[in-house]
């Protein structure tokens, strides 16, 4: 069994949280004994189990009442495999992400197993293997993908704006929002991997994504 298999998402109190898959048998549902207890009328109490098996993990829906979902498709009692970075949605209102980069660190999709890495194609963001869940904003992906590209280089607050708002006015980009977008990009990283800050801020030069390496 994978050791390092997990679900993200977030708490009922609004937090983000994640739940390791240590067991060959993982519940989830509205109350105890779910090893992911979701309490919202619209999850059954037993509502969905993940499973391991020698290929993978496996999810298979509970007869729940309002169905479960991977990547918008309604999984049955027929046991889904499930791939790294599938979105799994309980009765239509709790979402949340599968994780194990065991699956797919021999793959395509995981170009790098160190630093950030997207995948263009899919919008996903990497950071040290493990996605970025819920995905970024428009504006965040579209700042860090600027960064990837350039990484190690420094990039202007200028070249921040057009690429960011392009056919905006600079001066209709106020220095606040260039900040706060940055602020809450640097943020969303951190929460991934809380022991490295990849992106560093210039004070009055710009900023700059330090890849592992490339520093």
């Amino acid at each position: 069994m994978s050791k390092n298999a997990w679900l993200s998402g977030y708490r009922p109190d609004g937090q983000p949280g994640e739940w390791p898959l240590k067991t060959e048998e993982f519940l989830i549902g509205r109350e105890e004994p779910a090893d992911l207890v979701i309490p919202l009328p619209r999850v059954s109490r037993r509502h969905a189990r993940l499973a391991y098996q020698e290929s993978g993990y496996y999810l298979v829906d509970l007869d729940s009442r309002n169905g479960t979902f991977v990547n918008g498709q309604q999984v049955g009692r027929d046991p889904r495999r499930l791939q790294n970075g599938d979105e799994l949605v309980f009765g239509g209102v709790a979402t949340f992400y599968f994780h194990d980069p065991a699956e797919t660190a021999a793959g395509p999709r995981l170009g790098r197993l160190n630093g950030v890495w997207i995948d263009e194609l899919n919008r996903d963001v990497w950071v040290d293997g493990r996605l970025v869940a819920p995905p970024l904003s428009p504006a965040q992906f579209t700042l860090l993908l600027l960064l990837v590209q350039q990484a190690g280089k420094v990039v202007s607050r200028a070249e921040v704006v057009a690429t960011v708002w392009p056919g905006v006015s600079p001066e209709g980009v106020s220095q606040e929002a260039v900040d706060g977008l940055i602020k809450r990009l640097r943020a969303r990283l951190k929460a991934v991997q809380p022991e490295r800050e990849y992106i560093e801020v210039r004070r009055d030069y710009g900023l700059r994504l330090n890849q592992p390496g490339e520093v």
